[in-house]
């Protein structure tokens, strides 16, 4: 599965080495090509609406990903690795920045030396250009939010360590759900102590409330290095985004939000092996599952699921914010009390293509992460 997807970290890496590598303790400016290249950089953050609708579609959409890619790194890792990316080719970066990983550039940049020279420059020029400002006016409110009526199944219950496969309608094609993952939930959100209940982003009964695609710089106050590189990234009306969806159901049921994570496809087994214990692959058309016990699942359907979590497991792969929001949510409340040591808030849907991660949150917890994701 990974040779369908090409990782382009180490291609940029080369790119930084080579870069830093014209600087020095004693560096006061840049040389005359590298100034021309870090003006192109920062024309492109200036660079309005009207600007960018005058160039052809491919050209946008390759500035609008080198862009995004320039922000993240600017805010995650500071002026002088964006200083380093600038050096180089804007359409090249705006190519490969959908593979990038930015753990794997902040890993390179904490085992390497930093010359003063580089520090110096990148923060008079940074300055000089206020490229902050620039990054700051230039963030748009990401979340995007819709109303839908749609039909909520019965929340079904789990037995721990369940196996479910089942065929999809589409003469039993694969799909890999993006943007609104099919969800068991139903759950009342009319009460809610921060927001008002006329707010505009909440629905009625037999409503729910959708957010779609979190923000790059969002999903880096929720999740590790690891997990932000494990979701799939997804271009919105030329904006690279993180497919995560967040719904709030809008009537009772024992769910109150559910996140969905899809997830890279060189990405699913060791998150399968880190949270179920289980190891899968694909051999053709056939799936593999091998479970702790030993047991092996093998099947032709186009989606399995897999659900039953511990707890030290969802800490270690999510963090202790999605730990907490999912001890929150009744169902994992009424799991406790009924002595179950793993739990059916936590669910990945294996499809050909990828995989979607179910997370059950309980509202409070929802509400705070929704707000750090689309904002």
């Amino acid at each position: 599965m990974r040779s369908q997807h090409k990782d382009c970290s180490d291609w940029l890496i080369g790119e930084l080495n080579r870069n830093i590598s014209t600087f020095d303790d004693s560096t006061s400016s840049l040389l005359q090509g590298e100034e021309r290249a870090f003006n192109l950089g920062c024309t492109l953050l200036r660079e309005d609406a009207e600007s960018l609708e005058a160039r052809s579609k491919s050209s946008r959409s390759v500035r609008q990903r080198a862009r995004e890619f320039l922000k993240d790194i600017f805010q995650s890792l500071g002026p002088e690795v964006f200083l380093l990316c600038t050096l180089g080719s804007i359409t090249k970066l705006g190519e490969n920045a959908s593979h990038i990983r930015l753990s794997t550039i902040q890993n390179w940049w904490n085992s390497t030396s930093h010359p003063q020279g580089l520090a110096r420059v990148a923060k008079e020029l940074c300055e000089a250009n206020a490229v902050d400002d620039l990054i700051s006016s230039s963030q748009k409110q990401h979340g995007l939010l819709k109303r839908q009526c749609v039909p909520l199944e019965s929340h079904l219950p789990v037995l721990p360590v369940t196996v479910d496969a089942r065929r999809t309608e589409s003469d039993g094609q694969t799909q890999n759900v993006q943007g609104t993952p099919s969800l068991r939930v139903q759950q009342e959100v009319t009460e809610v102590s921060a927001v008002s209940s006329n707010d505009s982003h909440f629905t009625t009964a037999q409503e729910q409330l959708v957010l779609e695609n979190a923000s790059l710089r969002g999903i880096a106050k929720v999740f590790d290095g690891y997990m932000c590189d494990a979701i799939r990234r997804v271009t919105v009306e030329g904006d690279l985004k993180v497919a995560i969806t967040m719904v709030f159901p809008g009537w009772g049921g024992p769910v109150d939000c559910v996140m969905s994570l899809d997830v890279c496809e060189w990405d699913i087994a060791q998150l399968a092996m880190a949270l179920f214990n289980a190891e899968v692959k694909w051999v053709g058309h056939v799936l593999h599952v091998v479970l702790e016990n030993g047991m092996t699942l093998t099947t032709e359907t186009s989606e399995v699921t897999l659900k039953g979590v511990e707890d030290q497991a969802i800490n270690k792969v999510f963090g202790p914010e999605i730990h907490d929001a999912i001890t929150e949510c009744p169902v994992r409340r009424r799991e406790l009390t009924e002595g179950k040591h793993v739990t059916e808030c936590v669910s990945m849907i294996l499809t050909k293509n990828g995989a979607i991660i179910n997370l059950s949150l309980g509202l409070e917890g929802g509400l705070q992460i929704q707000n750090k994701l689309y904002t």
